[in-house]
């Protein structure tokens, strides 16, 4: 009965990863939609966090994309956040054609301004057709806007929003970080699009059209929310158009120097979709979910399966899972990621599918105060904060 437990486990991951794969094949086959009649000139919308690492890199691809029409850049920093203000006052000066505006946003407190402050603030400069929001972490490759743009402008569109990789390798924890991003992004993201409609947007790296966005409120309201992409896309949703998933790949660069900081940006990123997200998703949006992510769990249940049961099929099976999970990853990385773990990084792998599922679940069940930004703050479900120090 072990036996048939352990090959049945084994069996049940190995289907899970064909399946997504074969997602993934097909997605990245797909053709893409004729662009534009007239490429429409984009408002790139940066808000810069204190101490953000990598900022010069992420900057400079941006003026690095290669696109027919006129970028305007949107760099929005704190107030008295020197160090970054003088970064990008540092790259203007090298670059003194470029249609650029750096916004020093002040709270009233004289508090770290949050995300939506400093967005606030940006959008009345903003003269672009196309509202693109990056984070500070996100380098574009140079063709991002000309494979992103297109699905903006077919019917029923409202937003379009891309995939991540994550190309930080420098400490253990970055490199953890980055190996657990790249072993799933895609495998969760894209399988998802064939079962339901894309019900959020990935607020890394976004994009609208300037009518949209006004047509759903834009930010309005937003400024004790967390959780400004899911509720932007809901607001697009409302308004009967869709969140589109597009195969332009962008790289992060997510730095840390500790396990805390790492255990931090692992809770973070559960804690917001449970307490922001899940509360507004339908009965069949959540299966989804669940049945995307359950099957992560199982070669850590193999594991657990051959330390009590000492028995050799559950090892075979354990085996033969991890060669599996290792060999998706090559695959994904070779053929769409097109970035490449350092050889030595490759023996984190087997942590990545055996312990982090298990850190995953425990920050699932964890309470909901989190840290970001330079703030301690508290999640309610619905997705509106409270900042607690």
């Amino acid at each position: 009965m072990l036996d048939w437990l352990a090959y049945g486990l084994a069996s049940i991951f190995a289907l899970d990863r064909i399946l997504k794969l074969a997602a993934v094949v097909h997605f990245f086959r797909r053709p893409s939609p004729p662009p534009p009649v007239k490429w429409p000139p984009i408002t790139l919308f940066q808000p810069i966090t204190r101490g953000v690492s990598g900022l010069p890199d992420s900057l400079r691809s941006r003026l690095r994309l290669d696109y027919p029409a006129p970028i305007q850049h949107l760099l929005i920093c704190d107030a008295h956040d020197g160090e970054m203000i003088a970064a990008c006052e540092a790259l203007h000066a090298q670059f003194p054609t470029l249609q650029a505006r750096i916004i020093a946003v002040e709270t009233n407190n004289g508090a770290i301004a949050t995300k939506i402050e400093k967005l606030l603030a940006a959008i009345p400069h903003a003269t672009g057709e196309v509202f693109w929001f990056l984070d500070d972490d996100v380098a574009l490759r140079p063709q991002a806007a000309r494979l992103m743009i297109p699905y903006l402008y077919r019917p029923g569109v409202g937003a379009v929003f891309g995939l991540a990789c994550y190309t930080n390798w420098r400490t253990l924890w970055s490199s953890l970080m980055s190996a657990f991003v790249n072993a799933n992004a895609l495998l969760s993201y894209i399988p998802i699009t064939y079962l339901t409609e894309p019900y959020t947007i990935t607020g890394h790296c976004f994009a609208l059209r300037r009518e949209v966005f006004e047509a759903a409120g834009g930010f309005s309201s937003m400024e004790q929310r967390i959780d400004d992409d899911h509720e932007l896309a809901r607001r697009v949703r409302q308004l009967g158009l869709r969140c589109v998933q597009t195969p332009m790949i962008y790289d992060v660069d997510n730095d840390f120097d500790s396990l805390s900081a790492y255990n931090k940006q692992l809770k973070r990123w559960f804690i917001f979709p449970r307490q922001a997200m899940l509360p507004y998703l339908t009965r069949w949006e959540k299966t989804v979910s669940f049945i995307g992510s359950a099957s992560n769990l199982l070669p850590a249940l193999l594991a657990l399966l051959t330390v009590f049961t000492r028995r050799r099929s559950a090892l075979q099976a354990l085996g033969m899972s991890l060669g599996l999970f290792i060999a998706v990853y090559a695959v994904c990385q070779l053929g769409y990621l097109k970035r490449h773990m350092p050889v030595k990084r490759w023996l984190l792998l087997p942590f990545v599918a055996l312990i982090i599922p298990l850190q995953i679940l425990k920050a699932l069940i964890s309470n909901e105060e989190i840290e970001w930004r330079g703030q301690r703050l508290r999640i309610r479900r619905g997705g509106k904060m409270e900042v607690l120090s």
